[in-house]
């Protein structure tokens, strides 16, 4: 059910008067959240309520609920959800039909994909509350920054269009969300692109200095690389925002982006599962949305790290989404979280990252002309290949791709090859590539021993 303008109205405003509260506030805002969300899905998530059995009602201390895996989460789908019409299989139906994307299931839920950076690929369902909170916890930290003569000159020259940068074909959440926006207003419709990042460079250049995006969005691979073609003067663009997001990103390269783009730049963390958790303030750095969200840096076995301490991985609570609860969810990434507070005065507390990790590969065109390949513009190529379940690429020689890969039980590691080998020439040969030995490795996908993700596209040569 769509919430009323009203409801929607005080659940943004609520959310914006906190960006000043003191940690005190705002820790008791959490506490309060939290414990409404457990006791909602100790009675009406199936899964949850069998999961949690044995830990006495009313607690709220999370190191007493076991931590939750994407796969868990899969494999139980249809006892998670709180809304006994959402099943699993017809919502894979639904996300493997192209037509669907940016439409929301049953007419009320907009649904997102993963692309397996753990492994496993995921479904998730969203409802209205989790979708008004993923636009409002960006504003309330980008907004303001926006107040000021250059940006709104460049905003409204621009004419407010907003560009993003993110892989289609699929629900992922940056292009179906999207698609879910042009779909459902006129603002959106006539404002809003999504660009692709496997389309070849001096396309996308190309397709950009005709749009002339007032923000720009994406990947911060693709985001660094258009900041050298701006510098280079291939690119002529005049943003008032830059948003890099999905991979990690450098301060050295956010200054990459300013000097090139001469505007505000801010980064986002998120993930599909809750976006976003973090934002950059003027400062520089990220503050963790931890009013919306539960985030507990720990180490393989799930203990807390000390504040100062990388984590080995990182849970995540959900306060916002109720029909696809996330308790204690074990996203995967390294953080670090920091007790010191931020000169920018905020309260929220300050925190690093580092999320999925991938190199930018530079390959010599036909024409002798060298060009950048994304790495999740070649993942996503190889992802999308039927029968795939998980896959590596991996630079070994100048002219040499090596693919890892398994397959899913209806399929044939044989026909998957084949159809590997097919998309990848195919893909290279639109940049201008036409001399790469694609081959197979000998060994499935591995896990990185630290963090245990499965990396996706790296060059074991000596740059």
């Amino acid at each position: 059910m769509r919430q009323s303008p009203i409801t929607k109205g005080k659940l943004v405003l609520g959310t914006w008067r906190l960006k000043r509260a003191d940690s005190a506030t705002i820790a008791s805002r959490q506490r309060q959240r939290l414990e409404s969300h457990l006791a909602f899905v100790r009675q009406q998530s199936r899964f949850y309520k069998q999961r949690y059995a044995d830990i006495p009602q009313g607690t709220t201390d999370l190191e007493h609920f076991p931590p939750v895996t994407k796969s868990t989460l899969m494999e139980h789908f249809d006892d998670l959800v709180t809304d006994t019409a959402i099943t699993k299989a017809e919502i894979d139906a639904f996300v493997a039909d192209e037509t669907k994307i940016g439409e929301r299931f049953l007419g009320t839920y907009p649904v997102w994909t993963t692309s397996g950076t753990t492994g496993e690929p995921g479904v998730f369902v969203q409802d209205e509350t989790a979708w008004t909170i993923s636009d409002v916890l960006g504003d309330r930290w980008i907004v303001p920054a926006m107040a000021g003569t250059s940006p709104l000159s460049r905003l409204f020259t621009q004419n407010l269009r907003i560009g993003l940068v993110a892989v289609s074909g699929g629900h992922f959440a940056g292009a179906a969300g999207l698609e879910m926006m042009r779909r459902e207003s006129v603002y959106g419709e006539r404002r809003l692109r999504l660009f692709s990042p496997k389309s070849p460079i001096d396309d996308l250049i190309s397709d950009l200095n005709q749009y002339q995006p007032a923000i720009l969005e994406g990947y911060s691979t693709v985001l660094v690389e258009l900041a050298r073609a701006q510098q280079d003067g291939r690119l002529n663009i005049s943003p008032a925002l830059v948003m890099p997001t999905a991979e990690p990103i450098s301060e050295a390269q956010k200054n990459v982006l300013r000097r090139a783009f001469d505007c505000v730049v801010r980064e986002l963390y998120g993930a599909t599962e809750f976006v976003p958790i973090a934002v950059e303030c003027e400062h520089g750095n990220l503050h963790a949305n931890i009013d919306w969200v539960v985030v507990e840096p720990v180490d393989e076995d799930f203990q807390p790290v000390e504040p100062g301490t990388p984590s080995d991985t990182v849970l995540i609570t959900s306060l916002s989404n109720r029909v696809q609860p996330l308790v204690r969810y074990d996203l995967g990434d390294s953080i670090t979280m920091y007790e010191e507070q931020c000169p920018c005065g905020s309260a929220f507390p300050i925190m690093e990252v580092g999320g999925r990790q991938g190199d930018i590969l530079q390959f010599e065109t036909d024409e002798g002309e060298e060009v950048p390949i994304f790495p999740l513009a070649l993942s996503s190529i190889v992802e999308e290949v039927p029968g795939i379940h998980r896959t590596q690429i991996i630079r070994t020689a100048p002219t040499t791709l090596q693919v890892r890969f398994d397959v899913t039980p209806d399929a044939t590691e044989e026909e998957v090859w084949k159809h590997i080998e097919q998309e990848l020439q195919s893909f290279l040969r639109t940049h201008g590539i036409s001399r790469i030995t694609v081959e197979a490795a000998s060994e499935p996908p591995q896990r990185e021993e630290r963090s245990g993700k499965f990396r996706h596209v790296w060059s074991e040569l000596v740059e």
